[in-house]
């Protein structure tokens, strides 16, 4: 009789945590800056702006065995967090960063247009990561445009926790604004006065 009610009580209990699982996987986003050298050795100003273009702020889901769904969302503001990535990159190259200012030249505004993290449950879990940059340079009177699309695959054995799922979406972004503040961009900011 004990064996049946401490076996009741068990599975009365896995059953209350299964119900208070965790709906929601706070990501500490720590992006790495994109690897420059430096262009110009001016300590040159620029203007740097990020903006989150995407409709969602989720990041994305991650599919539990039971088919729940836990939401990933970034645990501080993205635009801010991946502009001072950018910023970072841009010191490299020898550039200042300053505070955004829509008529002074020369300036960068980099745009998230898109940004998922999806786990999909399996054996292995699949953990796909898709971000779209946007960038608009203007200097010397002129304008020039970029874009930089990232996807990331990563299979692990067991269910990301929410540091794994933080690696994966920085490394994503790391790639993609490496690809996106490239050395033509670069050129192009330090050679017009």
């Amino acid at each position: 009789m004990n064996r049946i009610i401490r076996s009741l009580v068990l599975i009365g209990l896995v059953s209350l945590l299964a119900a208070c699982s965790q709906g929601t996987q706070n990501l500490r986003l720590s992006p790495q800056p994109p690897a420059t050298e430096p262009v110009t050795d001016s300590d040159r100003g620029i203007a740097l702006q990020v903006v989150d273009n995407r409709s969602q702020s989720d990041l994305g889901i991650l599919e539990n065995p039971n088919r729940s769904i836990i939401r990933l969302v970034a645990a501080q503001d993205l635009a801010y967090t991946v502009q001072l990535a950018a910023a970072e990159g841009l010191r490299g190259y020898g550039f200042r960063p300053t505070l955004w200012d829509g008529a002074g030249e020369p300036r960068l505004e980099i745009g998230i247009e898109t940004l998922s993290h999806d786990v999909a449950v399996g054996v292995p879990y699949e953990l796909t990561t898709r971000i779209t940059l946007d960038a608009v340079a203007v200097a010397g009177g002129e304008r020039f445009t970029s874009q930089a699309q990232t996807t990331r695959t990563r299979q692990r054995v067991l269910p990301p926790n929410a540091k794994a799922n933080a690696e994966a979406v920085d490394a994503a972004i790391t790639e993609a604004l490496d690809r996106l503040l490239n050395a033509e961009l670069a050129a192009f900011l330090a050679d017009r006065e």
